[in-house]
């Protein structure tokens, strides 16, 4: 939750009485409540905020797309639809972490002073929009020096650049395209097959990215999980596994990489093949259930002996125990090198990965040497590369009945950067996903991966530049 800002007390007069009331019924010290106000506002601010009754709460879905955010209305406690500076513009400084203290900045400055127009409408939103303007950049923008001496917005290093400038570098492709190949500079035509590799992130409402990302071209897409930066971790599904993609959130896999960046060694969290719970988890020896849609707990919380009590059980899907081979047998060696540790002796080192279902990990190490596994420890190519993606897709495809050609690398079993579909060659990323233009297999040498992968990223002049000189015969029909 962002950090609630202190109020100037001239700003609170208006709700003084609301607020006394609530205050063991009587004035204190004679100041008719302001000292148990200003104390709740400065240290107790979710308590405060239960007195509130938000007038005009904004909410996600009542705002324009990428312009909610909360704590910003009403002492901090309501949330609101903010417009934040865009690229050039005058600015004061930036909503986003990177570059500025964002909303959790100077406790002696009131958020309401970044804010101007408190129910301003903005001109280029509808009029019954109840929308505020910030002085401050964008995520993704840094409020900096120009050359005319003015503080304005300009976008992050090419390295640096978040969730929401990346949408937002998107949207403005959509609304003005690269012009047609076939000549007419001011042709604004989207061609299918040329621009529809291009997908809009999901962004949280700090700007960062939402641990679900559903990315590719329509109809050959990819749900996966990614990390806050957009990292790809556990979890991943296609539109044809369909009770795993259209209910896919990933918060499991979001939480289990969580705990190990905040240094755990050893996560029990059971996360499904889509990066969801699974209904039973069990930790530090005890067991409760959790809804996989909403990712809400439900039931009692029961030691793991007696974890067949829970609604949740199925003893089809677990078995007798709760953790799973490849973790039992890494837990058993994580508790062999504490006893050893306790006694002074250096324990043996471990190799064995697993992954946040409790299955074996991709790649596995058998002395210096990385090979290709499957999830049950069956081994599926050699040598093995970062993720070896592309074998354990095919080997699914084949187990489906899914007529499907991939081309993986040899040297290590990830995708191919150029994957073959019929007479057409496109760029594709480690999950096999296209993230190119579609071209026929005689222009290849014109597609530029690089290019590609830059304009994805939101340097929309790279776009272009990812099949240059490519005329309008080059694409697939």
């Amino acid at each position: 939750m962002l950090r609630r800002k202190k109020v100037e007390l001239l700003t609170l007069f208006v709700g003084l009485q609301l607020v006394s009331s609530f205050v063991e019924g009587k004035t204190v010290n004679g100041d008719h409540g302001l000292s148990r106000f200003r104390d709740l506002l400065r240290n107790d601010t979710d308590r405060f905020c239960k007195y509130i009754i938000c007038q005009e709460n904004e909410t996600p879905g009542r705002c324009p797309e990428g312009t909610y955010v909360d704590g910003v209305a009403q002492f901090g406690c309501c949330g609101a639809c903010v417009i934040f500076k865009q690229y050039g513009e005058d600015c004061t400084g930036s909503i986003d972490p990177k570059y500025g203290m964002g909303y959790h900045g100077n406790d002696e400055e009131s958020l309401r002073a970044q804010l101007t127009g408190s129910g301003q409408i903005s001109d280029s939103l509808p009029p019954n929009q109840n929308v505020l303007s910030s002085s401050w950049c964008d995520f993704g923008l840094q409020c900096r020096m120009g050359i005319t001496l003015k503080t304005v917005c300009f976008p992050g290093g090419d390295d640096d650049k978040g969730c929401r400038y990346v949408q937002k570098q998107y949207q403005d492709f959509l609304a003005d395209p690269e012009p047609d190949p076939e000549g007419n500079p001011q042709s604004e035509k989207f061609i299918p097959f040329r621009d529809d590799y291009r997908w809009s992130p999901t962004c949280s409402e700090d700007g960062y990215f939402a641990e679900k990302q559903c990315k590719g071209p329509s109809n050959e897409g990819r749900c996966v999980c990614v990390d806050p930066v957009g990292n790809r971790i556990f979890g991943s599904a296609f539109d044809f596994q369909k009770d795993l993609y259209e209910t896919m959130n990933c918060k499991c896999s979001r939480k289990v990489w969580e705990r190990y960046q905040a240094g755990e060694s050893t996560v029990t969290l059971h996360c499904a093949q889509n990066g969801n719970y699974e209904p039973l988890q069990c930790e530090d020896g005890w067991c409760y259930c959790i809804d996989p849609v909403t990712a809400k707990t439900y039931g009692p919380n029961l030691p793991e002996s007696a974890l067949k009590l829970l609604p949740c059980y199925d003893a089809k899907l677990l078995g007798q125990q709760y953790l799973r081979r490849c973790e039992s047998e890494f837990h058993a060696h994580a508790h062999l090198s504490d006893l050893l540790k306790a006694k002074g002796v250096q324990p043996p080192s471990i190799s064995l990965s697993c992954d946040p279902d409790g299955s074996y990990s991709p790649v596995q190490y058998d002395g210096p040497d990385a090979k290709c596994y499957d999830r049950y420890y069956q081994w599926l190519w050699s040598p093995a590369g970062d993720g070896c993606q592309c074998r354990r897709d095919n080997m699914m495809f084949k187990d489906l009945g899914i007529q499907v050609n991939v081309n993986c690398e040899v040297n290590s079993g990830m995708y191919e950067q150029i994957q073959t579909r019929g007479n057409t060659v496109y760029c594709a990323d480690q999950d096999g996903v296209r993230t190119g233009p579609l071209v026929y297999k005689q222009y290849e040498a014109y597609l530029s991966c690089k290019e590609a992968q830059m304009c994805q990223a939101g340097t929309n002049r790279n776009c272009r530049l990812a099949c240059e000189h490519c005329t309008r015969e080059f694409y697939d029909s």
